[in-house]
């Protein structure tokens, strides 16, 4: 929902871990490329729990959403699938689940679907994100060794705010309309969410703060449950297993406790009780649904790289990942931006090897 691009030096720690090409000065053209929409809510738009924040703390901002001009989200689908689908070159099958890529000898031929189906292609193209991708990978037999490894996700702390009976319903409002950048060891490396409607139908009348740690050292892992394709991996997030990412989540929580105890927010909602102690932090942590890492960027010679600085799958040929995998670190922004900005410049790269076959 949150368009962000991070900080020039997330993307210039990349090339020190081998991905040349993808410092600042090189990535930051291609966020103009990105075709989702983005646009800030209008005063009217804004819940009451975005108001609160907005009023509480003087560096809070209207957040960028993925929105067009008339306020409808926007996807990456309606960007750029829907526009596309009478092309007469294009494929599409819903529903399809991909057990495996089909090779022969070490070039990629094609996958087979887990009802067995098999599509032969000339270059496959893997995108099924940071959980899926290596899990395929892994179903395919690919012989990198860091597969899987390197999970990164935000930690998150949620507080809960139950709204008092006078604060009107949300109704069409944006889930996220307030966004709250703060800097405890590095610049912008917290940040703070207002969530005007708390997940679940059975929550109305709730909304969150959600504090997050932006800069994360820990790594967890996905890995294999069954060959089966229907089973889904085992999914080791590693949260706050280093203890820097322990302190940071600390400060995140209590910059979120500082803003509940605000006249803003205390005239809005009573603060549902949370626990700020280092067992309170290790029970309450959450993903910010920002995975990265596990078909990371690296020199071919890495043994900690799954994919070359081109997102070429190393050790392989005609195989390819482009989705939020291949990021070697996280960034300090939400990673749906970003993601777009790897597959603008991965697709150009891809269109201009297939021209010159």
């Amino acid at each position: 929902m949150v368009l962000l691009e991070g900080h020039a030096h997330d993307y210039d720690a990349w090339v020190a871990s081998g991905c040349t090409d993808w410092r600042w000065a090189d990535v930051a053209p291609w966020f103009g490329r990105v075709e989702v929409p983005g646009r800030v809510s209008s005063p009217g738009e804004l819940g009451s729990v975005d108001r609160a924040l907005l009023r509480a703390h003087p560096d809070t901002e209207v957040a960028r959403l993925t929105r067009d001009a008339s306020g409808r989200r926007v996807s990456v689908n309606d960007a750029y699938l829907e526009p596309c689908r009478r092309r007469p070159n294009l494929e599409i099958r819903g529903d399809s689940l991909v057990d495996r890529v089909l090779f022969e000898g070490r070039r990629a031929v094609g996958v087979r679907l887990a009802d067995g189906t098999e599509i032969e292609a000339g270059t496959v193209v893997l995108s099924a994100g940071a959980i899926h991708s290596p899990a395929v990978l892994l179903r395919s037999g690919v012989d990198r060794d860091a597969i899987g490894r390197g999970l990164q996700d935000h930690p998150s702390f949620p507080v809960t705010l139950r709204l008092h009976d006078d604060v009107p319903p949300h109704g069409d409002t944006p889930d996220i309309g307030a966004l709250l950048r703060a800097s405890y060891r590095e610049a912008d490396d917290l940040q703070v969410l207002s969530v005007n409607h708390a997940p679940g139908a059975d929550a109305p009348g709730y909304g969150v703060l959600l504090g997050a740690l932006m800069v994360v050292h820990s790594t967890g892992s996905v890995r294999l449950a069954s060959n089966d394709p229907t089973i889904d991996p085992v999914v080791e997030c590693g949260m706050l297993d280093d203890e820097r990412d322990l302190d940071g989540l600390r400060a995140a929580a209590r910059l979120v406790e500082g803003i509940t105890q605000s006249a803003p927010v205390q005239r809005i909602a009573d603060v549902l009780p949370f626990d700020t102690s280092d067992d309170g932090l290790r029970a309450g942590v959450g993903d910010y649904m920002h995975a990265v890492g596990t078909c990371r960027m690296g020199a071919p010679s890495d043994h900690d790289a799954v994919v070359d600085p081109h997102c070429r799958v190393i050790g392989r040929e005609a195989l390819w990942v482009c989705d939020a995998s291949v990021m070697p670190r996280i960034p300090r922004a939400n990673t749906h931006l970003p993601t777009m900005m790897i597959a603008e410049r991965i697709s150009e790269r891809i269109a201009a090897e297939l021209a010159e076959k």
